[in-house]
């Protein structure tokens, strides 16, 4: 088990702290906000080209916000991908624990993929990217994992806070609020085609309840980080046994 030291829980701190101020100015989150619709996008063309879709991330300069496109899906890429597996095993022979977690990973993949669960996970990893990606940075701050300078950690820490409020405010208005779950369903141009609006009629639930949910996931990136950081030598040590 590892302690957190003095200068994580400093930069964690910090790092809060800051991403609580850029909050209390609305035109520097407005700015900060398109850092997370990059995010966002990548994490839908990220897992759209994983399941063998072709797909590119965009900003939409017509609506506003973000936009990805993803194709057809492409018989080529999940060839590679099979294959990137392939050459994953053959790199973790020697490790079994690591060897029956990919081959239970590759049996998951297979499944989502030739089911049409696979397009509600694209669907849902665009917010889903941006938890990771806080989880990531406030690791960071949290570690200094990764870090060149030691400026860096309170930086990373104030942009993975960042992301975990931004989302928590956007999932609370997404479930609380009516006049904003109108405005919702009606961006991009209307027909409720948004990210949960689709998620909710896949699992027959209502828009406020995805929400809701999703507001519970904004905590995970805190309390993962902090596990990771305490638990790492004895993940390390099970992984390679």
């Amino acid at each position: 088990m590892n302690k957190i030291s003095q200068e994580g829980i400093q930069s964690t701190a910090i790092g809060f702290i800051l991403a609580l101020g850029v909050f209390a100015f609305p035109y520097i989150t407005f700015i900060f906000s398109y850092f997370v619709i990059l995010i966002h996008e990548i994490g839908h063309a990220a897992f759209g080209i994983l399941f063998a879709y072709p797909s590119i991330p965009a900003f939409d300069f017509r609506y506003g916000g973000g936009f990805t496109t993803i194709q057809t899906r492409s018989s080529f890429f999940l060839v590679v991908v099979f294959l990137l597996f392939a050459v994953g095993l053959v790199k973790i022979y020697d490790s079994r624990r690591l060897l029956k977690a990919a081959v239970a990973l590759i049996i998951l993949y297979t499944f989502l993929a030739f089911t049409g669960i696979h397009k509600q996970i694209i669907l849902f990893m665009g917010h889903g990217m941006e938890l990771i990606i806080a989880g990531i940075f406030i690791y960071r701050g949290l570690s200094g994992s990764a870090v060149i300078h030691k400026l860096e950690r309170p930086l990373y820490s104030m942009l993975g806070f960042f992301i975990v409020f931004y989302d928590m405010r956007f999932a609370y208005r997404l479930a609380y609020l009516e006049s904003y779950r109108t405005q919702y369903g009606n961006a991009k141009g209307g027909g409720h085609w948004m990210d949960f609006s689709q998620l909710a009629t896949y699992m027959q639930m209502s828009l406020s309840s995805i929400a809701f949910l999703f507001m519970l996931c904004c905590i995970l990136p805190v309390v993962i980080s902090f596990l990771l950081h305490i638990y790492r030598e004895d993940i390390i040590s099970f992984i390679r046994k």
